[in-house]
């Protein structure tokens, strides 16, 4: 397990659970197969790009972006972590 592959995978589980949604209905909302998200969070599976686009460009989850990829928050620019 690679630290960087599980810290992205932590990150995505904390916006999971600061929206309430249960590991299957977050899957749901970014189109891939809930064990792919499971594996993601647990580290056990490297995220791809092609996730982290969709996570960006999804409307309800697009705030977490730069807290998710960089680790720091601009509020005032709509950029929020999940705490």
């Amino acid at each position: 397990m690679n630290p960087d592959t599980s810290l992205v995978g932590q990150k995505i589980r904390k916006i999971r659970e600061a929206m309430g949604l249960s590991r299957p209905k977050f899957a749901e909302l970014l189109q891939v197969p809930p064990t792919t998200l499971k594996n993601y969070e647990l580290g056990y599976r490297e995220v791809g790009g092609a996730f982290l686009v969709a996570l960006a460009q999804h409307p309800e989850l697009h705030k977490y972006t730069l807290w998710l990829l960089a680790g720091t928050t601009v509020p005032e620019a709509g950029q929020i972590g999940p705490e």
